[in-house]
């Protein structure tokens, strides 16, 4: 049995860990009658609103299943739990890691090596990463291209140290430097 204090609608376990409910839940469970729960009670309702908090989440951006996993974890304790309930999103289809990625991707500029190390921070699969980058490769070069443009008038090997510095590999620069070259000589 696990002892709690309903306040309007929180349920209070202890003075730091607390779980907001809506009036469905405290209506089901019949929390305000009585002052204690069930083991199997407390795991129901964990669930319950680690779930609605997970909806809520998703409503707002996408989430890798480690980003999502950590979130649930930073306001609700039981890890079987949490567990379970990125499983049933998962299996869902609400999250998907190699979409993310490919999201993520899409709508970042990074160079490849930052790109990978970003992602690899959000708990991708370094093979998923690795495919994706690897048929991204002509972004790539189009942002060394844009960053390129964007320095300006700038000394060469300033804006070469600047991009170096973002994380893009000094043979891709190099490539690009020429393909820009190339096209002032035709013009």
């Amino acid at each position: 049995m696990k002892k709690y204090i309903l306040r309007g609608n929180k349920l209070y376990f202890d003075e730091f860990f607390y779980l907001t409910l809506g009036k469905e839940e405290i209506l089901e469970f019949n929390l305000q009658k009585r002052d204690e729960v069930t083991e199997e009670e407390y795991f129901q309702i964990i669930e319950l609103s680690s779930k609605n908090y997970g909806y809520y989440l998703l409503s707002k951006r996408d989430y890798s299943e480690k980003e999502f996993y950590m979130k649930l974890l930073q306001r609700y304790r039981e890890k079987s739990v949490i567990l379970d309930v990125v499983e049933k999103f998962k299996n869902n289809g609400y999250l998907n890691d190699y979409d993310f990625a490919r999201f993520y991707i899409d709508t970042h500029n990074y160079s490849k090596k930052k790109m990978e190390y970003k992602l690899l921070e959000k708990g991708i699969k370094r093979e998923v990463i690795n495919d994706l980058l690897s048929k991204n490769l002509e972004k790539e070069f189009e942002e060394i291209e844009r960053q390129w443009k964007k320095l300006g008038e700038k000394e060469s090997i300033k804006k070469i140290n600047s991009l170096l510095r973002k994380g893009f590999e000094y043979k891709d620069i190099k490539k690009v430097i020429q393909g820009l070259e190339k096209l002032e000589e035709e013009w």
